[in-house]
């Protein structure tokens, strides 16, 4: 590399691990339940959408995006000017921690939770506080005490990946009266419409420092478009947009974003979790009547803690051609069709009665 150097604080680093993809050559069915991604392919009126939005891509969108914007306000029932929108949550949840802390402040989130977390500290200057799940679940009592003069931030995954654990509304009130208000409470709400009694943007006229942070590619199917979007108070929401890179959305997602926003496109999204929601109950109840251990999951997947076994396991699936994602401790199994669910169900006999 020469003379140049690598920031030191980012030094060991670790990459984000995507869900593995299928290998080319592949001929058998492979069930694809490493990402979260739901089986069914955008709806035709999305596609139409890019499609024509496509004779105009020699034109920058718009930089506020502000018929996205208004449309996300619409569709979650907040002005405008409490949204910020960007290429996947992702994006957004790294933009919020800069515009928040100084150097050297603190971050606060669980472990196991979203991997990236770490990163949008760690990218800002700030220092990752991790607090280890309990039960599955977010330790709110440990979170709040691990809170100190350089905390500005806490991240809730709610509910949580890659363990499905959601905290209700009554719940997160309890714990967001005891924080400070001038500490941010990020709610990352990536897969809320698959949970009930969840939804971060009600605690927000009581708690004005909470942001809620969502995304279209989960429950309305568009994981390849890259949308997220972020609700909270308005200057900082302002700054986000103004931290994030200039056209950080191309035209085409932003045409399809817009058409899945359509009330009709919204319907058949919610449709479509409902389906999941059943087969994720089908899913956890099959595996169970199997001896799995499966936490009970308000998200589109389920997570099995299997300890040492989980590679083994891991591999046992690829090998009938079922991806599933170790971490955590565990596998986390997206919920799919019920032709991937008969595939995982295959797959895992041989270890039926065994890690629980």
């Amino acid at each position: 590399m020469g003379s140049l150097r690598i920031a030191h604080r980012l030094e060991g680093l670790p990459p984000y691990v995507p869900g593995r993809r299928p290998e080319g050559g592949e001929t058998r069915r492979q069930a694809r339940l490493a990402s979260n991604e739901v089986p069914w392919p955008p709806q035709a009126a999305i596609v139409d959408a890019m499609k024509a939005a496509l004779e105009d891509a020699h034109r920058y969108p718009d930089m506020q995006y502000t018929e996205l914007r208004d449309a996300v306000a619409a569709h979650v029932g907040q002005s405008s000017d409490r949204i910020a929108v960007a290429n996947g949550s992702t994006a957004l949840l790294r933009d919020i921690v800069g515009v928040l802390v100084e150097a050297e402040s603190e971050v606060i989130f669980a472990e196991p939770s979203f991997p990236y977390y770490r990163t949008a500290a760690i990218a800002n200057s700030a220092m990752p506080i991790t607090v280890p799940l309990l039960s599955h679940a977010h330790d709110l009592d440990a979170m709040h005490g691990a809170i100190t003069p350089r905390t500005r931030v806490i991240i809730v995954c709610n509910p949580n990946n890659p363990t499905g654990t959601a905290y209700t509304n009554a719940e997160l009130k309890e714990f967001l009266a005891r924080v400070p208000e001038n500490i941010a409470v990020i709610l990352d709400e990536a897969y809320v419409e698959f949970a009930t009694e969840v939804n971060g943007l009600e605690l927000m006229d009581e708690h004005p420092n909470v942001i809620v942070v969502r995304t279209l590619s989960k429950a309305h199917g568009l994981a390849g478009l890259r949308i997220g979007y972020a609700v909270g108070d308005s200057e900082v929401m302002s700054y986000v947009s103004r931290l994030g890179v200039p056209f950080r959305i191309d035209s085409v997602a932003v045409a399809g974003a817009l058409a899945a926003l359509q009330p009709e496109q919204v319907a058949e999204s919610e449709r479509r979790v409902a389906s999941i929601v059943e087969e994720r109950a089908l899913l956890t109840a099959a595996l169970r009547s199997r001896g799995w251990n499966v936490v009970e999951s308000a998200a589109n997947f389920v997570f099995l803690p299997l300890g040492e076994s989980t590679v083994s396991v891991a591999k046992a699936c690829e090998a009938n051609g079922v991806l599933v994602r170790p971490i955590g401790g565990g596998i986390r199994v997206t919920v799919g069709s019920p032709e991937d669910t008969v595939q995982l169900l295959d797959a895992l006999p041989v270890f039926a009665n065994g890690p629980r």
